[in-house]
């Protein structure tokens, strides 16, 4: 069966966009809107899933690719967006936006080499930019987009007594089966009926199954807004452009599974451009590489990462909690070692990875061979002075010394633990007779009264300025690689 990723993959091809997608989004560039000053997000696939923790951003981007596009002229049943819509300012929120805020979109057009690009910014008291935006029909499925009927008190419930039944509108057999496929449930039949009471009109969606027939005032949540879903992108014109917040929500592992190939199935068949906000593993695992951005906000602001791995954005989602890299080192001097050089390079991996100390370079190896054989992600790092064996995960340190010795025997680092802490590092091993590499900082630690940890670490940040991050910034790049994607 053919990989519907691949074929978007190619659909999707800058040379192609614009025959299969129109003038789709390439990217949007954010400035002052909720605390993020200055943010791009480029759009990589049809489909661009947006994770991160609670208030990183992930909704503005969202709300801000719905203003990119004017309502087509042809389209009557669908909603025309703007940037007040989502940013509504009141004396509860003064300032969701700056003076100097403004958002620029970035469009796909039939030359790949010349991107429209429009600017729409604060003008006195209102937005202004729309005039030259293309056309597109647009859809946001926020979380009151579907609300249980038995939650909103509609007509159906508060005067389900006195509706009346109007005509129905039928699902396809084809729109049955994508929602039963998606919720793990097979559908005898599935129908909109029509209802009014005196002047007021609506809908209930009707499903039959097992023998039984029910309407959404009883389904629960994930069922009605999984109809609800499928059915709009399935009924929307083609080349639409669809915003879906958590689209996890309400849904079991499986069923989060299969609505993310459904939207790669949907996308490839109507062309429609979709950005999610999730925080759903499955979600993740499901979708290519080049669909993930995962925001981060910090002191410095808000920063976009694209093309997250999905074990490593589980990783930052779960707070470190679930790691998904075993790394293997010889001893405790390695492990804090190997730590402080991938804080320096990409402080993020230290989430989504497990820094063991096993024993010694015979241990290190048996442990990367039963990793191999039980199809654990791994990688190992031995000491230089043995070597590495890349072919089977394993990976040294930078240097050609075990790495106690690489550390203590580096005149900057001396110098340094002279000046810290008044210690003479060659005339306290001498003075020790200590020539058992693995006993430097212990006999270290006991002549300046530290702990040896804390010593070990201000050795190794000492060592790591001297040799510059060139030095080690392989090993860890070796070590990414094998994080899973």
């Amino acid at each position: 069966m053919p990989d519907p990723r691949a074929d978007l993959r190619s659909k999707f091809h800058v040379n192609n966009r614009y025959s299969n997608f129109g003038p789709a989004l390439d990217s949007v560039k954010i400035c002052g809107f909720r605390g993020i000053a200055d943010l791009t997000v480029q759009f990589q696939f049809p489909i661009t899933a947006i994770s991160g923790l609670n208030g990183a951003g992930k909704s503005t981007v969202g709300q801000l690719c719905l203003g990119a596009y004017r309502k087509p002229t042809t389209v009557t049943d669908t909603r025309r967006f703007y940037v007040r819509d989502f940013f509504p300012a009141s004396a509860a929120d003064p300032t969701p936006f700056g003076p100097t805020s403004s958002v620029v979109f970035e469009y796909n057009t039939t030359d790949p080499n010349n991107p429209q690009t429009l600017t729409v910014a604060r003008a006195a008291k209102e937005w202004s930019g729309y005039k030259r935006q293309p056309e597109r029909s647009c859809y946001y499925i926020g979380f009151t987009i579907y609300i249980p009927k038995v939650e909103q008190r509609d007509l159906s419930i508060y005067r389900g007594a006195q509706v009346a039944l109007g005509p129905q509108r039928p699902i396809p057999q084809d729109v049955r089966q994508r929602v039963g496929r998606i919720l793990g449930q097979q559908y005898d039949a599935l129908h909109f009926q029509g209802i009014t009471h005196g002047q007021r009109h609506g809908e209930l969606g009707i499903a039959q199954r097992f023998g039984a027939q029910y309407s959404e005032n009883n389904m629960g949540f994930g069922e009605g807004r999984t109809l609800y879903l499928v059915d709009l992108m399935e009924n929307s014109p083609v080349q639409s452009l669809f915003v879906i917040e958590e689209p996890e929500t309400s849904l079991h592992g499986n069923a989060q599974h299969e609505l993310a190939k459904y939207l790669l199935d949907v996308c490839n068949r109507r062309h429609h451009q979709i950005v999610l906000t999730t925080h759903s593993s499955s979600i993740l695992d499901t979708l290519p590489t080049e669909a993930r951005v995962m925001l981060l906000r910090d002191q410095a602001g808000v920063s976009a990462f694209p093309m997250m791995s999905a074990a490593r954005a589980k990783s930052i989602l779960s707070g470190g909690h679930h790691r998904d890299l075993c790394v293997l080192v010889e001893d405790q001097f390695a492990r804090l070692l190997l730590t402080e050089m991938v804080r320096r390079i990409d402080p993020t991996l230290l989430r989504c990875v497990e820094i063991h100390h096993v024993g010694d370079k015979k241990a290190v190896r048996s442990g990367a061979l039963l990793m191999q054989r039980i199809a654990r992600p791994y990688a190992a790092v031995r000491d230089a002075d043995v070597g590495p064996d890349p072919t089977n995960g394993i990976f040294s340190f930078p240097g050609n010394m075990p790495p106690e010795k690489q550390v203590y025997l580096t005149p900057d680092v001396q110098s340094h633990l002279l000046e810290k802490f008044g210690v003479d590092v060659l005339h306290a091993f001498a003075q020790r007779e200590t020539t058992n590499h693995h006993d430097f900082t212990k006999v270290l630690a006991q002549e300046t009264d530290t702990l040896p940890d804390y010593l070990a670490t201000i050795a190794i940040e000492s060592y790591l300025d001297s040799i510059g991050v060139d030095e080690f910034a392989p090993l860890v790049q070796a070590i990414q690689a094998r994080l899973p994607q």
